[in-house]
């Protein structure tokens, strides 16, 4: 696996810059519309903040070839995997049935397979 990182290392440096790009226009657009609502969606947003946090300073970091904190590469990782696994399950027990069975499925790969990146690569 490690060889299959380091091969691809800058489609993955790419794919943190896009999850930040999504993870923020989500915030924004959460924002504007008037707000969150219950506690419970105040604290899942407030993660995927902290989330969008600590994979923009592993991407900022990582374009400047400049060494991460082991403790920074495991928060994201756990994070990114945590996020791939609760897509995956909604994948499972919402039946998505949209017709974007395997955009969706690629998704949760691509994010598996980052967060891991995160957790097996210095």
């Amino acid at each position: 696996m490690r060889t299959f990182y380091a091969g691809s290392h800058w489609f993955w440096v790419i794919s943190r810059i896009l999850f930040v790009a999504l993870f923020v226009i989500s915030i924004a657009q959460l924002g504007a519309e008037g707000g969150l609502r219950g506690a419970d969606a105040r604290l899942v947003n407030t993660v995927i903040a902290v989330g969008t946090l600590v994979i923009a300073v592993l991407a900022i970091l990582e374009m400047a070839r400049a060494k991460k904190p082991v403790w920074l590469r495991i928060i994201g990782g756990v994070f990114m995997s945590l996020l791939g696994l609760g897509l995956l399950s909604l994948f499972f027990f919402a039946q998505v049935r949209s017709g974007l069975e395997i955009v969706l499925a690629l998704f949760v790969l691509w994010i598996l397979l980052a967060g891991l990146r995160n957790l097996i690569m210095p």
